[in-house]
């Protein structure tokens, strides 16, 4: 009895074929998008039959799918005049069981298990599910398909198409994200490396962004899937799990790519920086939560991140910011993606190949945000180069300090001069002019110095008014010759000093590297014979007076 109720519903599912059969023509590719799809009961069919009897037994109407969750079948009749390989395309993101049952005179067999947790699928394409279906010449019947899921992301269409349109499509699909996949992986690394280097969290957050958005793409498209199946989830499933923290990153990643962290709080930094944490915290939350939810709280987070980079972007650039230059243009384009990534998912438009558009326009995105980054650290390396150079000048003089010279002395060649020089009459000049005119007493010196010697060597403050002059020399004759001139040269320094500072002047003292074992000992031997100049000069200078007074 049971297999004559069995016949008979097969014979009612079976006879309309030749009425309403699609005809499989290898001119052009056949697409199923109507609604075609009965959601059923049946979990995990075991036969053709319990398909069939779930299909007819129940009075639900055909639907798209779209927004729809649980298991679903469709009735496809068949037929074509030519022999040959066809492959069927299921659009469906998520897809937790696929079945796929043929019907034809000779009965119902099962063809393919296209379950996205399945690793010995014939026909692999990113972002989908396909299947091969062999038919012979005049064949027909009918293509039952059998799908289950948590949440279908868009309406459930059915592409049937010939094996070398398939191969390319499966080449052009399979390699974009492939490649696309691997630029933000790659990046995300030289990103890492980065902050290894520098210790930037900019760096970090950036590795984050790029590497997150790469690593649940790769979920998204199957990519791990091909190699690894896990029982308990459809790994599919994880790419949006993991979408919220990579909008946490990407903006904790723009609050410290415009040095929020650094400046007075504005609205649109401390939305940046609660913003990103709403999204980290989400994504715990999104653990306890069904898939469609956390499907349609992705879909939030992206259309608010779309908002706020482009008002960010254009803010930013508007203040001459040139960081803005890259990460703005990138996320234009990945914006525009993700609008019709959504509004395709939310089924308000029709679109082919909506996720590999958005990962190909993603992994443009994420190149401009390295460059970002990379500009950053530009500016950062400018700054610190600057105050590099900085702390090695002397803020008055506009010459090299003590840091400065000893950096000098440290790679000093075999043949070099040492010239120690102290401003006579400082403190008096302080003390009757005040320390304006002693600051400017030393910014003349400096002038007179420098203008003095030319080319002879540099000139270094290395206290209140104390110079070092530093010269080298490519042989020993040049240094004699070298010692003469500077000898000569700050000699007449000293005369024009005391022309408009009769109390000041200079005294030095030379020493040079063939007096002395090395750059320390030249040191000592020319801050004796500087205090000698300065003692006798001092004496010179009582003398004076008193001879003065005794007349």
């Amino acid at each position: 009895m049971l297999r004559f109720l069995y016949v008979y519903l097969c014979l009612l599912a079976y006879l309309p074929l030749h009425a309403n059969a699609q005809e499989l023509n290898l001119q052009q590719s056949t697409e199923v998008n109507s609604p075609i799809w009965r959601q059923v009961n049946l979990k995990t069919p075991k036969t053709g039959e319990q398909v069939i009897n779930a299909y007819l037994g129940t009075q639900n109407s055909l639907v798209s799918l779209s927004e729809k969750r649980g298991p679903a079948i469709a009735k496809i009749p068949l037929s074509t005049n030519t022999p040959t390989r066809w492959f069927i395309l299921p659009n469906a993101n998520y897809l937790d069981e696929g079945f796929a049952y043929w019907q034809d005179s000779e009965g119902i067999r099962l063809i393919s298990d296209f379950s996205q947790g399945n690793l010995s699928q014939s026909a692999i394409i990113m972002h989908g599910q396909a299947f091969q279906l062999n038919l012979k010449a005049n064949s027909q019947g009918v293509l039952w398909l059998y799908l289950n899921a948590n949440h279908y992301a868009k309406p459930v269409s059915v592409a049937i198409i010939d094996e070398p349109t398939f191969i390319y499509q499966q080449f052009f699909v399979n390699s974009l994200s492939i490649m696309s996949i691997t630029i933000m992986l790659t990046l995300a690394c030289m990103a890492l490396i980065l902050y290894l280097k520098t210790g930037q969290n900019v760096a970090l957050y950036c590795a984050g962004y790029i590497g997150l958005h790469g690593i649940g793409w790769a979920f998204a498209a199957g990519v791990f899937g091909v190699f690894y199946s896990f029982k308990s989830i459809n790994s599919h499933y994880l790419g949006m799990y993991i979408f919220s923290f990579a909008i946490s990153s990407a903006s904790a990643f723009a609050y410290y790519l415009f040095n929020f962290h650094t400046v007075e709080k504005t609205r649109i930094s401390q939305f940046l920086k609660y913003f990103s944490y709403a999204a980290f915290i989400s994504g715990f939350i999104n653990l306890v939560l069904p898939f469609h939810w956390v499907f349609y709280l992705a879909h939030t987070l992206a259309a608010i991140w779309v908002v706020l980079t482009l008002v960010l972007g254009f803010k930013m650039l508007s203040l001459n910011d040139f960081r803005a230059k890259y990460f703005l243009t990138g996320n234009i384009i990945y914006s525009l993606s993700l609008v019709v990534f959504i509004l395709a998912h939310l089924n308000l438009i029709v679109t082919a190949s909506a996720e590999l558009w958005v990962l190909i326009a993603l992994a443009i995105d994420c190149i401009c945000i390295l460059l970002s980054l990379s500009e950053w650290l530009k500016i950062k390396q400018n700054d610190y180069i600057n105050a590099l150079e900085q702390s090695r000048i002397d803020p008055l003089t506009k010459v090299g300090n003590r840091l400065l010279l000893q950096e000098k002395l440290n790679t000093i060649g075999t043949f070099y001069l040492i010239v120690f020089i102290d401003c006579d009459g400082m403190k008096s000049i302080n003390d009757q002019l005040g320390h304006a005119s002693g600051d400017e007493l030393l910014i003349n010196v400096t002038k007179l110095i420098k203008k003095g010697l030319g080319n002879l060597g540099d000139v270094y403050r290395t206290g209140g008014d104390e110079f070092i002059c530093l010269c080298n020399a490519d042989s020993l004759e040049n240094l004699a010759v070298i010692e003469s001139n500077t000898s000569k040269a700050l000699n007449k320094v000293h005369i024009q000093l005391q022309q408009k500072w009769p109390e000041s002047g200079l005294s030095f003292g030379i020493a040079s590297s063939n007096e002395c074992t090395d750059y320390k000992a030249c040191f000592t031997l020319a801050d004796e014979r500087m205090y000698a100049v300065k003692y006798a000069r001092k004496n010179s200078t009582s003398n004076s007076q008193q001879a003065t007074q005794q007349t």
